[in-house]
C-alpha cells in the first residue's frame, strides 16, 4: 500500500520545483539591465510576480514543516528539526518583504525618490542577509544529514548533497544564480522522498 500522508507535500515540493526556477529566471530577465531601478518600479505596484513571490514562499514553508513532521516521524533526528524550523523561519522573513510593497502601494504609491532609494536599498540588503543567514543553517543542515549513520534510501543523502552544493554556489555570491536550475533538483529529491514507500530511519 503506498503511503499516501505526503502526498500533498509530494505534490507542493514537485510544484515549486517547477514554479521556482520559472519565477526567478522571470525576473533576473526582467532586470537585467538595471536592477535597482527595476526595483524601485515594482515597489510602487502590485503585480502577479508578487503573488507569486508570496505563493511560492508559502508552497517552501509547506515543504519545509512537512519535511521536518517527517524527519520527527522517521529520522527521529532533534538537530535536522531545529534546524529545519530555522529555515522555514527565514524563508518566511524572505518572503515577507512583499509587505514593503503592499505599505508603499496603500499609502498612496507616491514619494520622493530618495526616499524610495533608501527603502529600496535597505529591503534589498536586508533579503541578502537573510539569504545568507538561510545558506548557513541549509549547510549546516546538509552536513548533518551527510553525517548521520542511518538506515535512510539515497535520496536523502542525495538531497544533502545537492543542497549543500547549493549552499556553496549562494556563498560564492557570483555564482549563486546557478541555483535557479540546481534547487528545483534537491526538491525532486524530497517529492520522491515524501511520495515513495514509507520506512522507518532509525540512527545506528
Amino acid at each position: 500500500m503506498r503511503n499516501h500522508e505526503y502526498l500533498w507535500p509530494g505534490i507542493a515540493a514537485l510544484l515549486l520545483a517547477l514554479c521556482f526556477p520559472v519565477y526567478w529566471l522571470y525576473i533576473f530577465h526582467l532586470s537585467s539591465d538595471n536592477f535597482m531601478e527595476v526595483y524601485k518600479a515594482d515597489l510602487l505596484k502590485l503585480s502577479w510576480s508578487d503573488l507569486a513571490f508570496v505563493l511560492i514562499g508559502a508552497l517552501e514553508v509547506y515543504v519545509y514543516l512537512s519535511l521536518r513532521r517527517s524527519f520527527a516521524e522517521r529520522l527521529q533526528s532533534g538537530s535536522a528539526a531545529v534546524l529545519l524550523l530555522v529555515m522555514t523561519l527565514l524563508v518566511v522573513a524572505f518572503h515577507a518583504t512583499v509587505v514593503v510593497d503592499l505599505v508603499i502601494v496603500f499609502s498612496g504609491g507616491v514619494m520622493p525618490d530618495a526616499q524610495l532609494s533608501m527603502i529600496a536599498e535597505t529591503t534589498v540588503a536586508v533579503a541578502l542577509g537573510i539569504l545568507f543567514a538561510y545558506a548557513v543553517v541549509a549547510f549546516v543542515l546538509a552536513i548533518v544529514l551527510l553525517l548521520k549513520r542511518t538506515a535512510a534510501s539515497g535520496l536523502l543523502k542525495c538531497f544533502a548533497v545537492v543542497l549543500l552544493l547549493c549552499c556553496v554556489l549562494q556563498f560564492s555570491i557570483f555564482l549563486s544564480p546557478g541555483t535557479i536550475f540546481l534547487f528545483p533538483v534537491a526538491l525532486l529529491l524530497l517529492a520522491f522522498y515524501f511520495l515513495k514507500e514509507p520506512q522507518e530511519l532509525e540512527l545506528v
